[in-house]
This record gives structure tokens, C-alpha cells and sequence, in this order.
């Protein structure tokens, strides 16, 4: 999100997980994430993360690229296989290669030290005006984003029948 020169973020919710984390999301579904989460936490004694899907890019499966689902698949397949050996306290990453081909292979990371921090966007991906992303970052994204769709401009013309 948008930060201050401190790296405050400029909006944010009051709601922190038990890391002391500042949960982001759209601003409307906090109270409902609120709720969730405490029925859970307190009310059930459940620990988790609860994602209120309010954004088109996040819920619309037309706008997954090839990649994703393939990394989706690949995480679900390893968290599945380390809960089946009774693995518990970690969480599914996805680790970059660093290769000029896009490849990443499958790690884990201790749930405690996954939780104590958010990775910022590298200051690199950032113009320097603040408000839009570098050429590097849009080399680093390309292969994660896929095959973009083809739009068509339409004339408008009428037509009489």
C-alpha cells in the first residue's frame, strides 16, 4: 500500500493479527473480517487468516494467469503431503530462482517467522515520482502475469437496416 516516507502506511485498519501485524484489505470488510476472526480466535479457539474477498482481481478466475494456478496447485499438493506426514507450524512458499527463465520451487518457512513481517515492495520496483513502477518491475512481473487478452477498439458507427 501507499506508506509515508517512514514506511507508515497512509491507510490502514486498526486490526492487527496476534504479531501485531496491520491487517490490509478494503476498508468495508474490516468489521466483517472482525467478526470473523474473533469468532474463531476467541469464541472457537481457531488460529487463521481470513481473506473478505472484496475485489474482482482476487476472487475473478478469469483474471488468473497460467502461473498461478500452476503455483496454486503446487502449494495446495505440498501443504496437503506435510500435513498428511503430520508436518504443523509452516507455511507453503513459493522461492524465486534465480534464473533468467521464470522457474520457482516449492519451500516452507516456520508459521512464527512468516507472521513477524510483511516483505515491502524492493524501493527498485518504485519510480522515483512514487506513483508508478519501473521497468524492472515490469520484467520481474511479466512472466507471473501471462498472456494479457486482446481488447478491440469498436468504431461506433451506425448502421442502418
Amino acid at each position: 500500500g501507499i506508506s509515508y516516507a517512514d514506511k507508515t502506511p497512509v491507510t490502514s485498519s486498526t486490526v492487527r493479527d496476534k504479531f501485531q501485524n496491520i491487517e490490509f484489505g478494503a476498508m468495508g470488510g474490516v468489521s466483517s473480517a472482525m467478526v470473523l476472526h474473533r469468532m474463531a480466535c476467541n469464541k472457537f479457539d481457531f488460529r487463521g487468516e481470513f481473506q473478505v474477498v472484496e475485489s474482482l482481481q482476487m476472487c475473478g478466475a478469469d483474471r488468473v494467469s497460467e502461473v498461478d494456478v500452476d503455483e496454486a496447485y503446487r502449494c495446495g499438493v505440498e501443504a496437503v503431503k506435510l500435513a498428511a506426514e503430520g508436518k504443523t507450524g509452516l507455511m507453503v512458499t513459493l522461492v524465486r530462482d534465480d534464473s533468467p527463465e521464470y522457474h520457482c520451487s516449492i519451500g516452507t518457512i516456520e508459521l512464527e517467522k512468516a507472521a513477524e513481517g510483511a516483505k515491502p515492495m524492493p524501493d527498485e520496483f518504485i519510480a522515483p515520482s512514487g506513483s508508478m513502477v519501473t521497468q524492472t518491475f515490469i520484467d520481474y512481473i511479466k512472466p507471473l502475469v501471462g498472456e494479457l487478452p486482446r481488447y478491440y477498439n469498436l468504431d461506433f458507427n451506425k448502421v442502418s437496416i
